[in-house]
């Protein structure tokens, strides 16, 4: 069985003990035998095996060891819950573990606490939270109001009213109930055999259940307040919030395992005489599906370190959350969907495993909020792009950039309709020297800043928010790092400096007419005579050479070697005799793109990059570099930023359908971040990245597409004129520019289709 989880995250020890033992327990059971014995049964899942999550530790992983419980972090617990939903187990284990811990524990009652929350831990006693009183999209999630009422009696109060979508409920011992008084929302122990308390059970498709609560004069004692209306509402806000994070790791192990099992099928599926994993349409399908999947996964990673994090208030818990539940609740729907496509026509039978993470994944996804609902409450939450409560960050690196740029960044440079080049900004190139700010990912050795990848991705959003658009510094993201890491000395002292000064503009010589994506079938020829490579050749969509001085190149030295073996990384000054310069206009007018020509050009053996006929392995590595530049999420955080302006400006933004359009669109670029940290953190450790990194340069440049075609929609007729539209914010987007600025973004550094054709054969593994 294949797996295709990624090797490119750093796990703790403990992490990684959590994640190896809860796979070896949940891999027991491979062909789903005992998910299919379970369904539709009272209760629905295995006493037996319930015992053994206790006696694991699992149902009070969330719980102090004081009660009997293992206190996970964050992101041990994200890592079982992959596991568990791997295996499509039907144990209540979140509804238990999470939510009816979680509430007990946050509550004021320190008796029910000492009392209960330790036979939870044990598995002596199974208790259900009951505060939902609307099903269906309407429901917006919130827990601070409730129609149950709890009415003043002797020693105590009276319920009444009702709950639905009740984990559990079947086979709960008692219920933790939401009810309204008259002090405020308060949350009340229920014992299952309560007179007047009503339990009904609906199946779900998925074999589970949820139950339906009446609660008819149902008596409650003192003793039995769980939280009281100080504590109540905080409580229950959290503990739902813990819920969809702990969801979302469900989430993530089943459309994984389903991607896997029909990965697996297509491989050795046969059709037409040939393997139907080999199939251009079903690997392109197959990919798209596991960059769903991997996207997922880096957007709960880094909502488990952000839960994780001393002191976390409300909002950002909630905001983070929402960003989790939003991306797996639609990835598991989107991911199981395309699994079946994938089975064909067996996927559509009962007997097919692969329907089975369908149907989990339908009641996973809408509890506690599906991805709509979270989507806008996300946008809620966080406000505008670019609104000026961003002014109010109490972040000292954001601060500082600021106050950086609003002293020194000219104004009339902010959002061009072009992007400017690094000849036009030579005077902020400098000051970015000055203030040392040119290099933000290189090591300080190398008179970088070492900033980790989070905070040059804060930068960079500072940077945008501002309006800063200028062409990016192929020398720093580029070249440079990948001197520091195979330059020999003499090359480090003589282009480091000048590349961090900014008096040395660097060009990036790859694409040839007749070698675009297939980047191993360049053509330019470098032969060596003496200490000088003689060069000739041409490359095209060179941008920006026409203002370069140096270019960096991938020539063939030894053209009867194999594709990839007879290449070499070679380094030119632009001012040699024999090179020759043609601008391309593009789309937008402007001429960024270049034609260069080598005719007998000749190159000192110095400036040769590592060994002779090993540039692929080079190449290889300044790829990765170029597509974690590509695949940045400030490709589309500029036409979003434009995007939401103009909503405003229009005042579009109170429309619930544009406003859902552009909340998902939002989540999209905010989702890629998590993905592009993920991505570059591994470049920080020192290590390599694989033929993953594609997924960036899918993602971000498909979804810069689908930002400035709502720009195109929104804009309307001031988006055919040729000319800047001012917007309600002050800045001014020239509309039809962005549109034809995002066509290209799926074609350079490697087309998608090739993208897909990569990650296909080298990720997921599949038949030529």
């Amino acid at each position: 069985m294949i797996d295709l989880s990624l090797r490119i995250d750093a796990y703790s020890d403990d992490e990684r003990m959590v994640r190896d033992a809860a796979s070896s327990y949940c891999s027991r059971d491979p062909e789903l035998r005992r998910v299919r014995a379970l369904r539709g049964m009272t209760p629905s899942h295995d006493q037996q095996a319930w015992k053994e999550l206790s006696a694991m530790g699992w149902l009070g992983a969330r719980l102090p060891e004081n009660l009997g419980g293992m206190a996970l972090t964050n992101a041990q617990w994200a890592l079982l819950l992959e596991q568990f939903g791997r295996s499509l187990a039907p144990e209540p284990l979140t509804a238990t573990a999470v939510l009816a811990a979680g509430v007990l524990l946050g509550g004021d009652n320190a008796a029910l606490k000492d009392r209960w929350l330790p036979r939870l831990a044990a598995g002596e006693w199974l208790p259900a939270v009951a505060w939902q009183e609307r099903a269906g999209p309407q429901s917006d999630g919130r827990a601070g109001a409730s129609a149950t009422r709890a009415t003043d009696r002797a020693g105590g109060w009276t319920l009444n009213g009702g709950k639905c979508v009740v984990a559990a409920g079947e086979s709960a011992d008692a219920f933790i109930v939401s009810a309204q008084s008259a002090g405020g929302l308060g949350l009340y122990l229920v014992q299952r055999d309560a007179p007047g308390l009503t339990v009904k059970t609906r199946t779900r498709v998925d074999g589970g259940t949820w139950s339906e609560l009446v609660l008819k004069d149902v008596a409650v004692g003192f003793d039995d307040l769980v939280a009281s209306p100080a504590v109540a509402t905080d409580t229950l806000e959290r503990v739902l919030d813990e819920g969809r994070f702990a969801l979302s790791a469900e989430l993530l192990g089943l459309m994984a395992r389903a991607l896997e099992l029909s990965v697996d099928y297509i491989r050795t599926r046969e059709q037409f005489g040939k393997k139907i994993g080999s199939f251009q349409a079903l690997q392109h399908r197959a990919v798209d599906l596991f960059v769903l999947v991997e996207l997922s996964r880096a957007v709960l990673r880094q909502t488990a370190q952000c839960l994780d994090e001393p002191g976390i208030d409300a909002a950002a818990r909630a905001l983070a959350v929402s960003q989790a539940k939003a991306r797996c609740a639609d990835a598991a729907l989107k991911v199981a969907k395309g699994c079946i496509q994938l089975h064909g026509g067996i996927g559509y039978t009962d007997e097919c495993n692969i329907g089975l993470f369908l149907k989990r994944a339908m009641v996973l996804s809408a509890w506690l909020g599906d991805a709509a609902m979270h989507r806008r409450r996300y946008g809620e939450l966080a406000g505008g792009v670019s609104d000026d409560a961003g002014a109010q960050t109490t972040d000292p690196l954001c601060r500082e950039v600021r106050s950086f740029l609003s002293v020194n960044f000219p104004a009339e440079w902010r959002f061009p309709p072009h992007r400017l080049s690094l000849k036009d900004t030579e005077p902020w190139q400098r000051k970015l020297a000055e203030k040392g700010w040119a290099a933000p990912g290189w090591p300080v050795e190398y008179g970088g800043m070492g900033l980790p990848p989070f905070e040059q991705l804060k930068m960079a959003e500072e940077f945008d928010r501002h309006g800063v658009m200028v062409m990016t510094n192929m020398g720093v993201v580029m070249l440079g790092e990948l001197l520091i890491r195979y330059g020999t000395p003499e090359q480090k002292r003589e282009y480091l400096p000048r590349i961090l000064a900014g008096d040395q503009r660097w060009c990036q010589g790859y694409s040839e007419p007749g070698a675009g994506s297939d980047l191993a079938g360049v053509q330019t020829r470098a032969v060596l005579d003496g200490d000088t490579f003689v060069v000739n050749g041409q490359k095209i969509w060179t941008s920006f050479a026409h203002e370069a001085h140096m270019i960096f190149m991938l020539v063939r030295t030894d053209p009867q070697a194999k594709k990839q073996d007879g290449i070499s990384f070679l380094l030119a000054d632009m001012q040699s005799p024999g090179i020759t310069v043609r601008r391309i206009k593009n789309l937008t007018g402007s001429s960024e793109f270049c034609e260069v020509f080598f005719d007998n050009v000749r190159v000192p053996k110095a400036n040769l990059v590592g060994d002779l006929n090993k540039g692929w392995t080079m190449a290889k590595s300044l790829l990765g570099n170029e597509r974690i530049m590509i695949g940045h999420p400030r490709l589309a955080k500029v036409p979003l930023q434009s995007l939401h302006a103009l909503l405003k400006t229009r005042e579009l933004f109170a429309d619930p359908v544009l406003r859902s359009r552009f909340d998902e669109l939002r989540l999209d670029v905010e989702d890629l971040a998590a993905s592009y940290v993920r991505m570059a953190d591994v470049l920080r450790r020192g290590a390599e990245l694989g033929p993953e990194v594609s997924m960036l340069k899918i993602w971000i440049s498909e979804t810069m597409q689908r930002v400035t075609d709502m720009l195109l929609e929104v804009g309307a007729d001031d988006a055919t004129l040729d000319e800047l539209t001012t917007l309600a914010d002050g800045t001014q987007v020239h509309i039809a520019n962005q549109y034809f600025a995002s066509r290209p973004a799926t074609i350079y550094g490697g087309s998608s289709e090739i993208q897909r054709n990569v990650l296909a054969k080298a990720v997921l593994e599949l038949p030529s």
